[in-house]
């Protein structure tokens, strides 16, 4: 196979190979709390994986151990890991006190810098805790 031909038959396998998408974790922790919500998060727990594949974030995971059922989640953004912030995205969840949840988000660069700086997050609601169960920073695995 001559230079030429062996060039593009390279450049044809690279083109074709799919793109690897990046992958996160995160654990899922009972909120901040105090006595007024000490109860009903404590022992609430979760975990969380998600696939960042060009710039669509695709969230799934599950919770348990909830004082009452869930009632959605969100994907959140803060001005660094640990920091609470605004809401970017939605989740769905299984109306139970433990089940699953999933999701996807279409991120802007700036939030993709975010993800990537663990400043995205993931927060799971319930009946009793609208302003959060558990949540986590997701974190990156390659």
């Amino acid at each position: 196979m001559s230079r030429k031909n062996l060039f593009w038959a390279l450049a044809l396998a690279i083109s074709a190979t799919p793109a690897i998408a990046a992958g996160y974790d995160a654990e899922l922790d009972p909120v901040p709390f105090d006595a007024s919500n000490r109860a009903i998060v404590i022992n609430s727990i979760g975990d969380a994986s998600a696939a960042l594949d060009g710039s669509t974030l695709t969230v799934k995971g599950n919770f348990s151990n909830f004082t009452s059922p869930a009632t959605g989640g969100s994907l959140r953004i803060g001005l660094a890991k640990g920091v609470p912030g605004d809401t970017i995205g939605s989740l769905t969840a299984d109306h139970a006190t433990s089940g699953h949840f999933s999701g996807s988000i279409k991120l802007s660069s700036d939030q993709i810098a975010a993800l990537k700086k663990q400043a995205i997050y993931v927060r799971i609601d319930s009946e009793k805790a609208p302003d959060g169960n558990v949540q986590g920073w997701l974190e990156g695995t390659k």
